[in-house]
């Protein structure tokens, strides 16, 4: 019960228990966020009083406040902010590696159009055969035992076709491997015998995002890295989706690498 500044037992009277006052007290500061100082009184008992109102209140203090940083919730806005940068070793602890993978379905979308015409043609062959023999101005009854060679033909080359797109397109996806490490980029190639390319973060000098206006309508891109030396070779991570999203990711862990130093 409250009256005022000043909190009450439900009966209206000081608390009879220290350990509950203190209970409650800690409950306030959890979910108020505001400090409370425990008192007793001159009738024998316990009560609260906010820490603004306490110091204008009589009466001998029993027990010091406590901490009550300790027992706030946190505020969301700065639950992310740490006064003390973090270390070089506490940085890579932190950090994960980000990896990803070629964008070839989206890039290729073109091309996998053209594996499901393909596709169609492969399971039902007739209608396309007769309509270019109708073209042609030849009947199908005319080509005899010719008609089934045709259609087993065209099945054939259009499962061919359509097993070579598909694993074209897995090899070149399985076979790059992109990651941005808490260190730099690096570039793995190859499936069997890989050839890895890397910079490191300091020796990074330019970023280049290079898209074509098909590429820009399906938000993939090349993103290439450069260094100063003229050695190196730069780092490209070619095809990839949200290119832009990708190089913000980079200049957010060079300026965390930097400041971490």
């Amino acid at each position: 019960m409250r009256r005022g500044d000043t909190i009450f037992n439900l009966d209206g009277l000081p608390f009879r228990s220290e350990q509950l006052a203190m209970r409650l007290r800690d409950l306030l500061i959890t979910e108020t966020g505001k400090c409370y100082r425990l008192t007793s009184t001159s009738e024998g008992g316990f009560v609260l009083y906010p820490e603004s109102a306490s110091a204008s209140m009589q009466g001998s203090v029993t027990q010091d406040p406590p901490e009550c940083e300790r027992y706030k919730r946190p505020d969301p806005l700065l639950a992310n902010t740490d006064p003390t940068p973090p270390t070089h070793s506490q940085y890579l602890c932190s950090v994960r590696d980000y990896s990803l993978r070629p964008a070839v379905f989206r890039t290729h979308l073109l091309t996998l159009v053209s594996v499901g015409a393909v596709a169609m043609l492969m399971f039902n062959p007739a209608p396309f055969l007769a309509g270019l023999l109708g073209g042609l101005n030849i009947l199908p009854a005319r080509l005899g035992f010719w008609w089934q060679r045709c259609l087993d033909t065209m099945t054939l080359i259009g499962t061919v076709s359509v097993l070579s797109i598909c694993l074209a397109l897995l090899w070149q996806w399985a076979s790059a491997c992109y990651r941005v490490s808490a260190f730099g980029v690096e570039v793995r190639r190859g499936l069997f015998a890989q050839q890895t390319v890397g910079l490191r973060f300091q020796d990074i000098r330019s970023m280049t995002i290079r898209q074509s206006l098909p590429e820009r309508l399906l938000n993939v891109g090349l993103l290439e890295f450069t260094s100063a030396g003229t050695e190196g070779a730069p780092v490209q991570f070619a095809q990839i989706a949200h290119p832009a999203k990708i190089l913000a990711l980079v200049k957010a862990r060079m300026g965390a690498s930097g400041s971490a130093d």
